[in-house]
This record gives C-alpha cells, sequence and structure tokens, in this order.
C-alpha cells in the first residue's frame, strides 16, 4: 500500500528521465521512509532532516561514485526517531555522502553532535536494502536534543515502565523550550497526556494529548485511542495498582559514553 501511495505521489517525476528528476523540485521525505523502500526513491531528488551524529568511515564496498578520495561520508538519525531509546539510538544511518569539492564541505566537518540538519540530496544506489544519498545541498534547522533532555526523556519513559507517574512527569516536564526539536516535544506531551490519564487528571491529560495530536505528521493509532479513552471513559485508564521498583540515578543512558566521540564505527558488513 505504501508502495503504490509513494509511486502515484512522484508520478510526474517518474515520467522524466533521471537527470531531469534531479534538477527539479526536491520530494518532502523522511530518512525513515526511503530507509523502508530505497527503490521507490532511486534517482529521485529528495529532501529529508536528519540530526548529526558523526563523519564516517565507509570504504567503498562495491562500485559506486562515493569514493572516500572524493566523496566526505557522515552519520544520521532521522529527525523523527526516538533518539532516547537504546535501539533507535543505535538505528544510526551512514549513507550520505557529499563531494569534497562542495563550498559547503567545511560546514559539514563543523557539525554538532545531534545537530538538525535539511538535507537536499539524491539516491543514487540502494545496496543492502539501504539508500546511497548524495547530499548536494544542506541547512541548519532550528532547534536540536542534547544530553540533558535526552536524559529526561530516557528517564521518563524508564519510571513510565515502572508506573512511577509523579516521576515520569517530574522528568518529561523538562523537556520544553524552543530548542527542543518538534518531534521530542511532541512525544514528551504525549507521555505526559498517559501519565495524567493514569493518575485520573483527564482535562488535562485531554491537552497533553491534543498538543502531541497537532505537532503529528503522521497518523499515530495509540494516540488517537488514547485521546478516545480521556474523552469517553478516563475512569478506565486510571492505574490502581503500586509498583516498588525504582530506577537508581546512577543509571547512565547509552549516549552519554559517546558525546566526546564524534566518529560512528562502520558495521563490519559495511567495510
Amino acid at each position: 500500500m505504501r508502495t503504490a501511495l509513494l509511486a502515484s505521489f512522484l508520478l510526474g517525476a517518474t515520467a522524466l528521465p533521471a537527470q531531469d528528476r534531479e534538477f527539479g523540485v526536491a520530494v518532502p521525505t523522511t530518512l525513515t521512509q526511503m530507509r523502508s523502500e530505497p527503490a521507490a526513491y532511486k534517482s529521485v531528488k529528495v529532501q529529508f532532516t536528519v540530526q548529526f551524529a558523526s563523519l564516517g568511515r565507509i570504504a567503498n564496498p562495491f562500485f559506486t561514485k562515493f569514493t572516500p578520495s572524493d566523496f566526505a561520508n557522515f552519520y544520521g538519525w532521522a529527525d523523527e526517531q526516538p533518539i532516547w531509546q537504546q535501539s533507535a539510538y543505535d538505528d544510526v544511518f551512514g549513507m550520505l555522502f557529499l563531494s569534497k569539492s562542495h563550498p559547503k564541505l567545511d560546514q559539514l566537518y563543523s557539525l554538532k553532535l545531534y545537530q538538525r540538519i535539511r538535507i537536499t540530496g539524491v539516491v543514487r544506489n540502494t545496496f543492502q536494502g539501504a539508500p546511497w544519498i548524495e547530499v548536494v545541498d544542506f541547512e541548519g534547522v532550528e532547534g536540536q536534543l542534547d544530553t540533558a533532555l535526552l536524559t529526561h526523556l530516557y528517564r521518563g519513559e524508564r519510571h513510565m515502565e515502572q508506573r512511577q507517574w509523579q516521576r515520569a512527569m517530574a522528568e518529561l516536564a523538562m523537556v520544553q523550550g524552543k530548542n527542543v526539536p518538534p518531534p521530542a516535544l511532541r512525544a514528551a506531551h504525549k507521555s505526559l497526556g498517559l501519565c495524567l490519564l493514569r493518575q485520573g487528571e483527564a482535562p488535562l491529560a485531554i491537552s497533553y494529548l491534543k498538543s502531541a495530536e497537532a505537532m503529528s505528521t503522521a497518523r499515530d493509532t495509540e494516540l488517537d485511542t488514547m485521546l478516545a479513552v480521556a474523552q469517553a471513559q478516563p475512569e478506565q485508564a486510571i492505574d490502581r495498582t503500586v509498583d516498588a521498583r525504582s530506577l537508581k540515578d546512577s543509571e547512565r543512558p547509552m549516549w552519554e559514553a559517546f558525546d566526546g566521540d564524534r566518529t560512528v564505527r562502520p558495521s563490519k558488513s559495511m567495510r
């Protein structure tokens, strides 16, 4: 179904030769969408936002134009990835390439960890189920995560897992301000809504859940269900149990070990 919808959306572009598509209007998308269906984007000019992770060291495992002598390689997370969660943090994407003759090469080398950039690029190849993207331009985007915000989100969700709703809210309430990226702020509001719902605070829960809904860029059935319950039968969502487990303050989120190291090592399969 998603492939069919994408094909319909790109109908005008796919009717043109690849060279013409590259000089047309970029198709707005996400890195997550391209990674899920890379073949659908091959030779398509795209625009998407990522969170910078590191400069890369990918060698050329098969015949492409992306030779280390001509291109700088870098890694990033999709803007929508919840990188305060272990699985998302580990799922960093490394097939991004910028020509070493590009006028913004020095800007690439000066990017900071978690910095958000809007990329315009072309999917040149698909290999091992991944798109290989030539970056033709990029620009900075306001807002970015940092260790403090990641820690609050991480701890908030851990407290929620242990049904410690007040502690979770104390952490999640710290995720605020104009520098917080919309995907992270949306996640915090959705979690705050659930915490309030579990504690019987339905009106305030609805406010946060509607805020999260307004920030959504795609349908979230879980959020829809939470809103429906909060509006129709909020008493059914109240948590009447107590969990005695606690989250130790000494537990260290995974990203703290890497904040000082901007180089992500490529997997064995990509060496």
